[in-house]
């Protein structure tokens, strides 16, 4: 290690998390570096470098760029004066609450989310009579809560998010009719041209809060007695027997469509995402993943995923892609990363190579409404690209 010539450590405490971020200016030689330390307090820490081997000009780039992200994000300069408790704070009272950092308030249901299944994995559930079948659509999340106050929509994060008024104005008019009760929730999928709602669970039906706790085909039969039918809003289409799911894999991949999608039938709502498996499972004809977008890398943005079993720094890069964006995506996207953001995409490509990287991708949209910490390296798809005997 040669001569430090400026260093910073950082922490950032507030439950749940008590991790520190350590930099530093290191010169070796002719030529200057930043490596960097993070994880939790207290245990072993991941190294990298935010710069190798460039000028000191570069390097003091580099080393205030990560220093001012961090710093954007609520760690706090560690100082004789300024130590990390021995405990960290509750929330609302450490680190990103003293910077003025807070996270979108949940104001509602957090979404039940699926994991991926591959080819074997279909022809198994198509078979198994205790799961389901529906068309997997490619929207925006959306749960819909009907309240005295009015309607409240919220992402899958149960963040609250935008409801179009069409559709609105359709909820709107059954609950004034008294078709639909004060207290429903529905979870579904909005996707554009043409607006539809589509509308696939039923969480609480009035002042019966406790339906999510019943069975899924069961749920589903309430919908059909009480969503609003119409031009803006659906519901989306269930196969039951195994003949019935088979034709609709089949006219899916015919239209190439999004995918599929496999529910258990008598399995309860369950919020988020399990570590894997689930009583809700996706397959994706067209491979696409949501992708971190971490810097203009001249001709192209270099896209980044988290690794689920690193610590949340633990970006991987899995490659750059260019092709499908505009000049109104790149203004947005460099916009967003001159002021330090880090913007979501979709993109879509052939298949992940054994190094992690997206083979021929292609840019589809920005996902606003889908956080960096959700682009997992388990999304990823591989191909066994292997002659076979």
């Amino acid at each position: 290690m040669g001569e430090t010539i400026e260093k910073i450590e950082l922490f950032f405490q507030e439950q749940p998390s008590d991790k520190v971020y350590f930099a530093a200016i290191v010169k070796n030689g002719e030529t200057y570096d930043v490596p960097v330390e993070w994880g939790r307090r207290g245990k072993s820490l991941r190294t990298g470098s935010k710069a190798l081997g460039v000028t000191l000009a570069e390097a003091k780039k580099a080393y205030d760029k990560v220093v001012r992200q961090k710093m954007k994000k609520g760690y706090e300069p560690w100082t004789e004066e300024n130590i990390p408790a021995e405990v960290a704070p509750e929330e609302g009272q450490g680190s990103a609450s003293k910077a003025g950092v807070h996270k979108r308030a949940k104001v509602g249901l957090a979404a039940q989310l699926l994991n991926p299944v591959d080819d074997d994995d279909v022809i198994d559930l198509i078979d198994d009579d205790a799961f389901v079948a529906q068309q997997k659509l490619d929207g925006k999340r959306l749960i819909v809560h009907v309240r005295d106050e009015g309607l409240l929509a919220t992402n899958r994060s149960g963040q609250e998010t935008s409801l179009p008024s069409k559709v609105a104005n359709t909820i709107a008019r059954a609950v004034k009719d008294g078709d639909v009760p004060v207290g429903t929730i529905l979870d579904g999928e909005l996707c554009a041209a043409p607006e539809v709602y589509w509308v696939f669970d039923l969480l609480a039906l009035g002042d019966e809060t406790e339906v999510r706790e019943e069975e899924y085909v069961d749920r589903y039969d309430r919908l059909e007695g009480y969503l609003p039918l119409g031009k803006n809003i659906k519901l989306v289409p269930i196969a039951y027997e195994s003949d019935e799911k088979q034709a609709l894999f089949d006219r899916l991949m015919a239209q190439n469509a999004e995918g599929i999608v496999f529910k258990q039938a008598d399995a309860p709502y369950a919020a988020g995402r399990p570590s894997s498996g689930g009583t809700q499972l996706k397959h994706k004809f067209v491979k696409s993943a949501d992708v971190v977008l971490i810097k203009n890398a001249g001709n192209a943005y270099q896209m980044a995923v988290f690794d689920p079993d690193e610590t949340d720094e633990a970006l991987r890069e899995i490659g750059k892609v260019f092709a499908g964006t505009t000049d109104a995506t790149r203004e947005t996207i460099d916009a967003a990363l001159k002021a330090g953001e880090t913007p979501v995409a979709e993109v879509r490509y052939l298949y992940a190579t054994d190094s992690d990287n997206l083979y021929q991708p292609v840019f589809v949209r920005l996902r606003e409404d889908k956080p960096p910490e959700a682009c997992l390296l388990t999304q990823l798809i591989y191909t066994d690209r292997s002659v076979a005997d």
